[in-house]
């Protein structure tokens, strides 16, 4: 993650455990240019200084079954040419502590110094936008954004470079600083510490509940604002209290955020960020995926929140069950332009049946309909459905039949649900035929 402390030097060797994975018999080998060296030499015992070792095990028929690659400090725990099972161990770490490869602080958001400098404080005063605070783990006291600030203040912490370039960092609220007014630091040091209150929330809207929240298409009560365009974040003058956020992107466009001043703000001044990333914290609503990133995105994000749930209580799904109750969540589009078709402008219809009048305004040579995808929960999906008997056997049964009564619907049974209600063929299979067209011959 951004910000890890990494604690392994470059090419530093991992050694790990090596089990032979099959029955057959061992036979060591060593990189040399492109060519592999047979070696006859390695003993039990050994350990391995060299690179390129790697060990075969050869089956009855002196074929290669598998082969390994040996890091540096292991040990070899077999002999070359002797006869292994399948559970045998060939080699091991020479040291059997785990290895740490990288630390960070999974609470908190780091903000990082991103070259050299002189630090100097801008609006943070002890007392007044800022507290003394005593950290148990450490020993030390650090100051700490209060949670309140009075209006127009920013505590700023800015770093001036020896090129003359001046670099700066807004505070959030409850941000603890980790360096002094004054003080020289080097890039990527560590300035101040942002805690993650998001997290709380997110463990409350686990489980169950997120998974209906998910499937339903509700928007989350505590939503974040996502970033509708690739560009560089820059921090405005605030206008009537909020915070404003402009984006800028390469071609000259720009868009424009008002965020309450009791968000927490996830971006800084200056950082490029890509459309669909968090501006606030919160919850990313499935709508606002739809609409920046376009179906395909959505799918991978149900996806991977759905599974997510599941997942953390020991449930395997596999993805295609999900992604079916998506793309009927995905059905229905909304018509932007009716053209000389018969809709009318914001209709919600289904995708077959906007591809049908679209076929059919086309071959009299007009111009067909525009819609834009829309995002349905599952209730509100069946009840949408073509089927007026597949819409009324699952909800608002009075209603349902009622509407379809009234426009004069026909249900031509095209799908599965109803054809299973009225005890009919179902249209699926290699024996369906399109056409249901029969051939009468006279005698």
């Amino acid at each position: 993650p951004f910000a890890s402390e990494i604690k392994v030097e470059d090419g530093e060797p991992i050694a790990k455990k090596v089990v032979a994975g099959a029955n057959g018999v061992l036979k060591f080998y060593i990189l040399k240019g492109d060519y592999l060296e047979r070696l006859r030499n390695i003993k039990k015992g050994h350990v391995v200084t060299e690179k390129g070792l790697f060990v075969v095990v050869a089956d009855e028929d002196d074929r290669e079954a598998v082969r390994y690659y040996i890091p540096r400090n292991s040990i070899i725990k077999a002999n070359d040419s002797d006869t292994v099972d399948s559970k045998a161990v060939i080699s091991e770490p020479e040291n059997q502590e785990k290895i740490v490869i990288a630390e960070w602080d999974p609470y908190s958001t780091p903000i990082i110094a991103e070259a050299a400098g002189r630090v100097s404080y801008e609006d943070i005063e002890p007392g007044y936008s800022a507290a003394e605070q005593y950290d148990e783990a450490t020993g030390q006291s650090r100051l700490v954004i209060n949670e309140y600030l009075p209006s127009g203040i920013k505590p700023t912490i800015v770093i001036s470079t020896d090129e003359g370039k001046m670099i700066r960092y807004q505070l959030e609220p409850k941000t603890a600083i980790f360096v002094t007014d004054g003080a020289t630091v080097a890039q990527a040091d560590i300035l101040a510490k942002t805690p993650k209150a998001v997290a709380k929330s997110k463990d409350i809207t686990g489980g169950l509940p997120r998974v209906s929240e998910l499937f339903e298409a509700r928007r989350p009560k505590n939503t974040a604002i996502i970033a509708e365009i690739d560009g560089t974040v820059r921090f405005e003058k605030p206008l009537r209290s909020k915070e404003r956020i402009v984006i800028h992107a390469d071609d000259g466009a720009t868009s424009e955020y008002l965020i309450d001043k009791t968000r927490q703000i996830q971006v800084r001044d200056g950082e490029f960020i890509h459309a669909g990333e968090k501006l606030t914290d919160g919850l990313i609503s499935s709508h606002d995926v739809l609409r920046i990133l376009g179906e395909k995105a959505l799918h991978y994000y149900l996806i991977s929140e759905i599974q997510q749930v599941y997942r953390s209580q020991g449930v395997a799904i596999a993805d295609k069950h999900i992604e079916i109750i998506v793309s009927q969540m995905l059905r229905q589009v909304k018509i932007v332009d009716s053209g000389d078709t018969n809709f009318i402008t914001g209709d919600m219809i289904s995708r077959t049946r906007f591809k049908e009048e679209n076929e059919r305004i086309m071959r009299m040579g007009g111009n067909p309909a525009i819609a834009e995808p829309i995002l349905l929960g599952v209730t509100r999906a069946a009840i949408g459905s073509d089927s007026v008997i597949s819409a009324a056997s699952f909800q608002e049964t009075t209603k349902v039949l009622t509407e379809a009564s009234i426009a004069a619907k026909i249900d031509h049974l095209e799908d599965l649900k109803e054809n299973v209600i009225l005890g009919r063929m179902i249209p699926v299979g290699t024996g369906l035929y399109q056409d249901q067209k029969i051939k009468l011959k006279q005698n």
